[in-house]
């Protein structure tokens, strides 16, 4: 494991006094909201403060927590009562799903549409290890584990769970990101594996490609925990995999609201098309999965504050539907499910 380069303390202290001290005064001005969150050295200031916390041992910032060797956790939209298995589904909540999940699972597979249900697990459950010891599991199951089991015993729709594999993965090279909440290159091509996998069961002309097929393409960028600690001392370098073959996926792109709805399409009419409802953790593994469809619709389940229903599909007419939702946001799949 990489070792953190801490900057001398001292010197970060001092200057972190010296800053703070320079502040008072410009406090007291009739500065207005746009001129304090705008001035000249906020960022570098920001991450003085946030390095000198992190020196003296603080772990505790806002929606993040800092763990075990450097690993960053998010605590946002219930994570942490999501980690400590604290807000179980109650059974009512369990058999609607899997009724709504069979009834759609059954309506399409009368109109001959492959339904694959993703959910990729949050990096508490895959890296446990790396989490605080203070933090406590008190429930004795997940919401993931309920809602699996559940299915399993009385419904006829199968769930994509990534867990086991990832944690057998994880023992060859890291899966997620230290400092981001999602999973890295390899832990999304283990899941884009997986996925292709299944969906070949069914449409044998999709087989996945082997790892050794992409090139590994790595930016320095300042990852999501990380950057909103505001934080330097967690460096971390961003990877995404490129298919080294002549032919790609073609995908264009639109925005709405602030959400992407994407498009991709492939010279070879024989292979399927699909339409993939998804969140931030399909962003690496959709152009994977694009060059195995002739045409596919992407679409952010998250919309304006809402979400997106089931229309594209009706829209459409795909041989495969793969509605992704991560494990955080689990609670929403019944109400996307909703007819």
């Amino acid at each position: 494991m990489k070792k953190i380069s801490y900057p001398s303390w001292y010197s970060s202290f001092f200057i972190f006094i010296f800053f703070s001290m320079l502040l008072i005064p410009l406090r007291q001005l009739n500065f207005n909201p746009h001129q304090i969150n705008n001035f000249y050295g906020r960022e570098h200031l920001i991450a003085l403060a946030s390095n000198f916390r992190v020196l003296i041992g603080d772990r505790v910032f806002p929606k993040i927590l800092v763990g075990e060797e450097g690993w960053l956790f998010y605590t946002g939209e219930k994570n942490m009562d999501d980690y400590q298995n604290v807000i179980p589904f109650t059974d009512e909540e369990l058999a609607l799903i899997q009724i709504n999940l069979d009834a759609l699972s059954k309506d399409y597979e009368e109109k001959g549409i492959t339904l694959l249900i993703v959910i990729p697990p949050r990096k508490s459950s895959i890296y446990p290890e790396y989490m605080p010891e203070e933090i406590w599991v008190r429930g004795s199951v997940s919401r993931l584990d309920q809602l699996i089991s559940y299915i399993d015993k009385n419904g006829k729709t199968s769930i994509m769970d990534f867990r086991s594999i990832l944690i057998d993965a994880k023992k060859d090279r890291d899966v997620y990101y230290k400092t981001d909440t999602h999973w890295d290159e390899y832990g999304s091509y283990i899941a884009y594996r997986e996925i292709t996998t299944e969906l070949a069961k069914k449409h044998p002309e999709i087989q996945p490609h082997p790892f050794t097929d992409y090139e590994i393409i790595v930016k320095n960028v300042s990852l999501d925990i990380a950057n909103n600690i505001g934080t330097n001392i967690f460096n971390e370098p961003k990877a995404t995999l490129q298919h080294q073959a002549e032919a790609y996926a073609d995908f264009q792109e639109i925005k709405a609201g602030g959400r992407r709805i994407l498009f991709s399409s492939m010279s070879n009419p024989d292979l399927p098309t699909a339409v993939i409802y998804f969140d931030s953790f399909f962003f690496p593994i959709n152009p994977l999965l694009g060059e195995h469809f002739s045409q596919a619709t992407y679409i952010q389940n998250y919309f304006g504050g809402g979400i997106w229903k089931l229309s594209w599909v009706e829209k459409n007419h795909p041989d495969i539907v793969i509605i992704e939702f991560t494990e955080r946001y689990i609670h929403d799949l019944n109400h996307f499910l909703e007819r």
